[in-house]
């Protein structure tokens, strides 16, 4: 069976994007810190930092890709709970942003190769970084949607 998630294409705007049914990634918070990785070489804009995230299957939900990219590159997933989704959405394709918090501690693995590294940074430390250019795009946004999250359980 062919792989759906594979391929670019065009959005209404003429950019290219990696995945037909749209992308996502998981934007992992613990406290104010939060998880990026950096970009093995090897992969489309490579030595940047983002968050792990990829192509979305034919059917598969944004929450439901993100966990999967998230555990294919940073090796596990820990029991999330998940706060919020912001969509860039670009006019026939879209990036889908999941934010969520770790219960539990959590500690990345080597994954399938596409993280070089990753850190958790401060807010403030993101904007010092080489970003992915979607992700710095998306940031200015994702970082004043961030402080109006509810975090508390319950």
């Amino acid at each position: 069976m062919a792989d759906s998630s594979r391929g670019f294409v065009r959005d209404a705007r003429g950019c290219r994007h990696w995945g037909p049914h749209g992308a996502a990634g998981l934007l992992l918070l613990r406290g104010e810190d939060l998880l990026l990785q950096r970009r093995s070489w090897r992969v489309h804009h490579g030595r940047t930092w983002s968050i792990p995230g990829g192509a979305l299957e034919a059917g598969e939900s944004p929450w439901d890709g993100a966990r999967r990219e998230f555990a294919e590159e940073l090796g596990s997933l820990p029991a999330l709970r998940r706060l919020h989704t912001f969509v860039d959405d670009h006019g026939g394709w879209a990036y889908h942003t999941v934010v969520a918090e770790a219960l539990e501690p959590f500690r990345p693995r080597r994954g399938d190769g596409e993280a070089a590294a990753h850190r958790w940074c401060s807010r403030t430390e993101v904007a010092g970084l080489r970003l992915h250019p979607g992700f710095a795009a998306a940031w200015p946004q994702l970082a004043a949607g961030l402080d109006g999250l509810d975090r508390q359980h319950g």
